[in-house]
């Protein structure tokens, strides 16, 4: 039967906002420079961006199955990086071949980085528009298999909303959303409606994907000191789920009852709790939001979640929450995918029916994405 792969990444060029980007932003763009010490830098606005080291980081968004061979943070081969075949697209094709996958949404990398740490919204909309362009043209030989998120940026909602109606005549079926607050804002606020209503007019869907920010959920402990890779990654992945939460909290499937919202790896073990306290708290408190519906009922109307292969958890919570809102990812090439995730996935799901985990491989995304 065919798979699709709903959360896998590319690895861009290290140069291509310096080629894509419109002649005013290139000063500006998201860049790497080599410092005295020959170490790569990352550069986005002029500034050096403020993240942990940037060779471990850079290792690690090409370092696929390298855990698995005992590797660690510090001992992933970060030469991998520059390599042109994270862009040959023809190879990519053959890893969904040799893996059994009939499809695959692709999400930046280092838009994964750089969101973060921008403030101006014009030129995270240059940012945007070239990463989607190139994103698309890239893939436009097997237009029919890879299926690029397209990046938009919440600073602007004017801006936004001249996007995401270009990237649908390109072909898009889905919107990369960075999970994490813009200006203090919910993701209900009023102001983001537009993009909300655009995304709904065109029939996009909303990928609420973690990225790195200043501001990651648990930061506050760790104001005055870097607390390490590990707690930033392990509290990231929470963001998707807040950033959720308040398009729920505050009336966004109220207002846009056609609207498909998934978060993307930020696992699946965690919705039975969320389910169960928002209803619980809606019971009695359901006033102090814009909710008009028990959050089960947006459940299954509006939301998905991409869970990972090998959650001990993902079987107990679809049987929980019923087999209809969820797919999975590889999260290829990151250091943190899943090598063989449709095996990992069979194996994982073996005491539930054949067509729940028919639901999970392939059907669940495909209603989800538009495939």
């Amino acid at each position: 039967m065919p798979v699709i792969d709903g959360d896998s990444h590319f690895m861009e060029p290290l140069d291509l906002f310096e080629r894509y980007v419109e002649p005013a932003y290139r000063d500006r763009c998201f860049r790497v420079e080599h410092g005295a010490d020959g170490e790569r830098k990352l550069l986005v606005d002029g500034r050096p961006m403020r993240l942990i080291d940037s060779e471990e980081l850079l290792g690690a968004l090409v370092a696929y199955g390298q855990k698995e061979d005992g590797k660690d943070l510090s001992s992933f081969d970060r030469y991998l990086l520059e390599n042109e075949r994270w862009q040959d697209m023809t190879e990519r094709v053959r890893f969904l071949d040799a893996e059994g996958f009939d499809k695959q949404v692709l999400y930046p990398s280092l838009g994964l980085l750089w969101e973060g740490a921008v403030s101006d919204p014009k030129l995270a909309d240059a940012l945007v528009r070239a990463y989607n362009t190139w994103a698309f043209e890239l893939c436009s030989d097997h237009a029919d298999r890879l299926y690029p998120a397209a990046h938009i940026s919440l600073r602007d909602a004017d801006l936004a909303v001249a996007e995401v109606e270009r990237v649908a005549k390109l072909g898009c079926r889905t919107l990369f959303v960075a999970a994490m607050p813009v200006d203090g804002k919910s993701l209900g606020h009023a102001d983001l409606d537009p993009i909300w209503a655009a995304a709904q007019d065109a029939d996009l869907s909303i990928s609420l994907h973690l990225c790195g920010h200043s501001h990651y959920t648990g930061h506050q402990y760790y104001r005055d000191e870097y607390p390490g890779f590990m707690f930033i990654t392990m509290n990231v992945i929470q963001d998707p789920r807040m950033a959720l939460t308040t398009m729920v909290y505050d009336g966004v499937f109220e207002r846009f009852p056609k609207l498909r919202v998934a978060t993307i790896e930020a696992m699946a073990g965690w919705v039975g709790e969320w389910l169960e306290r928002l209803d619980y708290r809606f019971g009695y408190m359901k006033d102090t939001s814009q909710m008009k519906r028990t959050p089960r009922e947006y459940f299954a109307d509006n939301i998905w979640i991409c869970g990972d292969p090998e959650e001990q958890m993902f079987p107990l919570i679809v049987q929980f929450a019923g087999d209809e809102k969820f797919f999975f990812g590889s999260d290829f090439p990151h250091a943190e995918g899943f090598l063989h995730p449709i095996k990992t996935m069979r194996e994982n799901f073996a005491s539930l029916p054949g067509d729940t985990v028919d639901r999970l491989l392939e059907q669940n995304a495909q209603n989800f994405f538009r495939l």
